[in-house]
């Protein structure tokens, strides 16, 4: 199996972060692949925010999880993900795109996909917030937005953390079934 195909299986989204830091050099190499990736639209007009900043962070954290209870309670309820979200998570990632382009907020999706994929190699995990509307639409979410000195022209659409992960996971490679497969010829 090539390595591409094996980081696609084995990759698995980290919600409990080891709080040591990510070495600068497996940062940038990251953000440096990660801003020169591609999308359909060639609109890689990107912001990235790297927060470091353990009171920023853990104020995100919060917001993500008081709308996680509120409005995902079932899901965290029948979960493993545990209480606060990454909020151990030494990096949070938020790629902000041109407020008028098109397909910016799907391009930005899939560039943090893609970076972590990237991250992966160099032994880092991630998680994707899906959120990331909701953080940055409620009063606190505003606050923080405000602190980020993200360029007015742009705008907030894909948030993700990266760390190591405090405990080893193996990850369960399951077949999907093939009724979810249609080929029409």
């Amino acid at each position: 199996m090539n390595n591409i195909l094996r980081n696609v299986l084995m990759r698995r989204s980290t919600y409990q972060f080891d709080p040591r830091p990510i070495s600068e050099d497996d940062l940038m190499d990251i953000l440096e692949e990660g801003k020169v990736l591609s999308n359909a639209a060639h609109n890689q007009e990107w912001h990235f925010t790297v927060l470091q900043n353990r009171a920023l962070i853990k104020k995100i954290s919060d917001i993500n999880e008081r709308y996680l209870s509120k409005d995902h309670a079932d899901f965290l309820k029948n979960s493993k993900l545990g209480d606060n979200l990454l909020l151990d998570a030494p990096v949070l990632l938020i790629i902000s795109g041109k407020k008028d382009a098109k397909y910016v907020k799907d391009a930005a999706n899939m560039v943090f996909g893609s970076m972590m994929l990237v991250a992966d190699k160099y032994g880092i995990a991630s998680c994707w917030l899906t959120s990331t509307a909701d953080i940055f639409a409620e009063p606190e979410g505003q606050e923080v937005l405000r602190m980020l000195s993200i360029p007015a022209e742009f705008t907030p659409l894909c948030v993700g953390a990266f760390g190591y992960k405090k405990t080893r996971v193996n990850p369960n490679v399951t077949a999907c079934d093939d009724n979810i497969v249609n080929i029409i010829k």
